[in-house]
């Protein structure tokens, strides 16, 4: 009996364990005020400009353009919560998406219509023939990353 109670626990365990190394992660943290960070989110903002041209050229091989802000900025709260936003719009100079993803904010759920204060903007990306342009802060997220988890990501991104 003790033995079966044994091997019960061992598959359990290995079982555990095979499901914490393949689940997805659940995302990178840096601090705020990491140098790195601001670093990819400065080049991300000077590069815009291309991501505004590939989405006006809408050329068939760009596809799924988003763009990462802060869901916080401008509303005087005390942290910051960076989201993707996809099907990208800009109308009479104002931006449009729908959140990527579920918001930890509570007064947002995923697929929100959003308007995107350009001073949030964090990050962008869009595919071209499958592969990832733009994800400067995604970039670094997978630099920090576990290596199973960037060789994921960066098979997912088309790098």
């Amino acid at each position: 009996m003790a033995k079966i109670a044994l091997l019960v626990v061992a598959i359990g365990l290995a079982l555990w364990l095979l499901q914490r190394w393949y689940r997805p992660p659940r995302g990178v943290v840096f601090a705020l005020g990491d140098p790195r960070v601001a670093a990819a989110k400065a080049e991300a903002r000077d590069s815009l400009p291309m991501f505004w041209a590939a989405l006006a050229t809408a050329d068939p091989a760009d596809t799924d353009f988003m763009l990462k802000f802060d869901l916080c900025h401008g509303r005087g709260l005390d942290h910051q919560e960076s989201i993707w936003a996809r099907d990208i719009s800009m109308i009479d100079g104002i931006i449009h998406g729908r959140l990527a993803n579920r918001p930890d904010d509570p007064a947002y759920s995923e697929a929100d219509a959003v308007v995107i204060d350009p001073a949030a903007i964090d990050d962008w990306c869009f595919f071209r023939n499958n592969v990832a342009q733009g994800h400067f802060v995604t970039r670094l997220m997978i630099e920090n990353s576990a290596p199973h988890h960037a060789a994921q990501a960066r098979k997912a991104l088309g790098w």
